[in-house]
């Protein structure tokens, strides 16, 4: 399947069920929404509003932010939603996905609080950057860049820092960090290139550069540039062979 037609699957998904939870999320979200967009901004309006932002005020500016680069980000949404479905061999559907992922949630929520940070309302954007963290436990900095098709499985205690950038199809495991050393300030968060692996429990800090397919095992401390294609383990890490493909 090709990621357009995703709503049209998850529609389909949820007509067919007859267990409760189908039935509850077809009625407040299906009958309701024209298309994912639509539906991702209805359900991060439900779970982060709070008393500073209420459900109505958080949903109309989750709908500007989106009316102005729908198409931008209406194909960010189907390619990470895709790709959590394709690349999660736990998932079973595209509605477990949209519904109850948390990383997918997260990734989603930030990718607003970044839209918001980069037009300036830089206070929303924190407030969205902590409504994410106390919501899926999972601190993102807006101004962080993040490609597309990236996957945080679990998610819980993913840390993503301020100059941090990622590029496309990354995945990552819970309890990541990618920090700064603490020693510099200005541009001193990780580079991570495209399909990159990082495991549970990893830290990546610094201003260094993860080079394309390579595997950071779970727990290692990776604190200098990683070559393309290399598996890297340990505290400090250290290279251990070719990558393969994980995940």
């Amino acid at each position: 399947m090709m990621s357009e037609d995703i709503w049209g699957a998850i529609c389909t998904e949820l007509e067919e069920s007859s267990e409760t939870v189908g039935i509850s999320l077809r009625n407040a979200y299906v009958k309701e929404c024209n298309s994912l967009a639509e539906a991702l901004i209805c359900l991060l309006s439900d779970k982060l509003s709070d008393d500073i932002l209420n459900r109505d005020a958080l949903y109309k500016i989750l709908n500007s932010i989106f009316k102005g680069r729908s198409q931008k980000m209406a194909s960010l949404f189907r390619k990470d939603l895709y790709t959590f479905y394709n690349r999660d061999y736990a998932c079973r559907n595209y509605s477990e996905v949209l519904f109850f992922f948390r990383g997918f949630q997260a990734l989603e929520a930030y990718r607003f609080s970044h839209e918001l940070y980069r037009s300036g309302d830089k206070l929303t954007a924190k407030w969205l950057q902590n409504r994410i963290f106390e919501k899926y436990a999972m601190d993102i900095h807006p101004a962080a860049v993040i490609g597309k098709g990236l996957v945080i499985d679990h998610g819980i205690g993913v840390v993503i820092g301020e100059t941090c950038r990622i590029e496309d199809n990354v995945f990552i495991f819970h309890n990541v960090t990618l920090g700064g050393t603490g020693k510099t300030g200005g541009d001193r968060h990780p580079k991570i290139s495209s399909n990159v692996v990082i495991g549970a429990g990893a830290s990546v800090l610094g201003n260094i550069v993860i080079g394309k397919n390579a595997n950071i095992a779970a727990g290692a401390v990776v604190l200098n540039d990683v070559p393309e294609n290399t598996t890297m383990v340990g505290i400090p890490a250290r290279p251990k062979g070719q990558a393969n493909k994980v995940q």
